[in-house]
């Protein structure tokens, strides 16, 4: 194709890419690696190349400084380089990374039965940074992170359509970003009558919740990023052929970073059939080589992440007990339906009415976002119900891009200029929760990194079935390496302090 191909899309891709290539060449043996690794390049090679053309207007180099800096410090306040107060999940992500960086790939945690227990869930994020701390050296880990998890909301703030210029309507909107979550806070006032502690967390006032974006960087960011980029991934090339390309080659490399990334399938697949309206034209813009690359690593990964665990609890699937989650004795169907009514006003309900009136092209993607925000809270998949978390994220994405979209108009008459106005009230509100993130990373004292314990020891003994599973098909077996037993913490004190 004549022409710059897009230059973020390309960017964006890399970046999701870069932890595939590094788990090929590190963790399965030399020659299935390589060839994998090379199969994958290829495709993406083909897929880069037949992106459109770079938009005619890039953004200013002071606007691109502006969003970098963003970046920078919102990765900062999330606790990724333990510059600040880092909220307790760091914990279990740290000692992941840890054992990333102190041992052998693909990294082991004993054996049960004569089978390996390996690290097998949400490697993505910590792959490039742990290489990078092998390479270089443990001290440097924490700024390593702080790096990568800086050059991934980068990519996402670039990709959002913002405004290309430095000025008020720039930094305003990028707050915006930030700040965007729904209205715990008034929420948790007039539901429960109590005024919320500052600065605790806000966004459990019902047995369900929606996080906040700052909230999945602060809390999950090899959950947030993967998923967000991948959402805007489809956003910026929905009209374009290589969609059907970038479905194939890219969302089996998403499951390295999370398993949630599932969640982008029906997306991808109903802007695919929008675009193109029926399967043979979607198949006919692919090339063999990228099925050849994306099928063997799709399969790797559904076998990799599928291992069962040492004493897993099996998958509750089912409607919500919402009783089960408040400590309330019983819930009648009234107290839960009433509940389910208050979740969905003040988390996404009322931002949805006042976003209606101006949908334009996005009206159909703006009504599958609702759809899965109102049936999430009625199914649980696991005990603590992540999937609810996850798989709600695009749609969260969707909704911000709706509400940039709004800001990028101008409000005509008194019914547009009231609603605009309510808009601004229900944003203010919901940025209370975020606000409250925000104040706990800068005024609770640092959190400094503890990379001195493994992962089990960190969980106390407990083998974390969705972190650890069973090493036990013969086919992962003769592809992976020898699992590496992860060198404890007395152990690693002697590799580094």
């Amino acid at each position: 194709m004549a022409g710059i191909p897009d230059r973020l899309s390309a960017a964006a891709i890399a970046y999701l890419a870069a932890p595939a290539l590094v788990f090929c060449l590190g963790w399965l043996e030399l020659a299935p690696g390589i060839l994998l690794a090379a199969l994958l390049l290829s495709a993406l090679f083909t897929l880069i190349r037949s992106l459109p053309v770079a938009e005619a207007k890039p953004k200013t180099t002071s606007a691109l400084i502006w969003l970098l800096l963003l970046a920078l410090a919102w990765s900062a306040l999330g606790g990724a380089g333990h510059l600040v107060y880092a909220n307790l999940d760091w914990r279990t992500r740290d000692a992941v990374y840890a054992d990333m960086i102190f041992g052998a790939w693909p990294p082991a945690y004993g054996a049960d039965s004569d089978v390996a227990l390996v690290l097998r869930s949400a490697t993505g994020f910590f792959l490039v940074p742990a290489l990078m701390a092998k390479l270089t050296n443990i001290a440097l880990a924490p700024s390593l992170l702080l790096v990568w998890c800086t050059m991934g909301v980068a990519l996402f703030l670039l990709m959002l359509p913002l405004p290309r210029r430095l000025g008020p309507r720039l930094v305003l909107l990028t707050l915006l970003v930030i700040l965007f979550s729904g209205m715990d806070y008034p929420a948790a006032l007039l539901v429960h009558g109590q005024t919320p502690i500052f600065p605790f967390p806000l966004e459990w006032w019902r047995p369900w919740t929606y996080t906040s974006l700052s909230g999945q960087l602060f809390w999950a960011p090899n959950h947030a990023l993967p998923l967000w980029l991948g959402m805007l991934l489809l956003f910026r090339n929905r009209e374009n052929d290589s969609l059907p390309a970038l479905t194939l080659v890219v969302l089996p490399l998403l499951l390295l970073w999370t398993p949630f990334a599932a969640g982008l399938v029906p997306w991808y697949f109903l802007a695919a059939w929008k675009r193109f309206g029926n399967l043979s034209a979607a198949l006919h813009t692919t090339s063999a080589l990228q099925w050849l690359a994306a099928l063997p690593f799709l399969a790797l990964m559904i076998a990799y992440l599928s291992r069962p665990g040492v004493g897993a609890a099996p998958i509750l699937i089912g409607p919500v007990d919402a009783s089960s989650h408040t400590g309330a004795a019983t819930w009648s169907t009234l107290d839960t339906l009433v509940a389910y009514m208050q979740f969905a006003a003040f988390e996404f309900g009322l931002l949805a009415m006042l976003l209606r009136p101006r949908l334009g092209e996005q009206r159909q993607a703006f009504a599958v976002a609702i759809t899965l925000l109102l049936l999430l809270p009625l199914i649980r998949i696991g005990p603590s119900n992540d999937w609810m978390l996850r798989i709600s994220t695009p749609c969260l994405v969707v909704l911000l891009i709706l509400v940039l979209a709004e800001f990028d108009s101008s409000a005509s008459g008194l019914g547009g200029s009231l609603r605009r106005a309510s808009l601004i009230v229900a944003l203010g509100l919901g940025a209370i929760t975020p606000g409250f993130e925000i104040a706990r990373a800068l005024i609770w004292n640092r959190t400094p990194p503890n990379y001195g314990q493994t992962l089990v020891e960190q969980q106390k003994g407990y083998l974390p079935p969705h972190y650890i599973g069973r090493l036990d098909q013969p086919v992962l077996q003769s592809l992976f390496r020898r699992p590496a037993q992860v060198p404890s913490g007395s152990e690693r004190g002697a590799i580094a302090p």
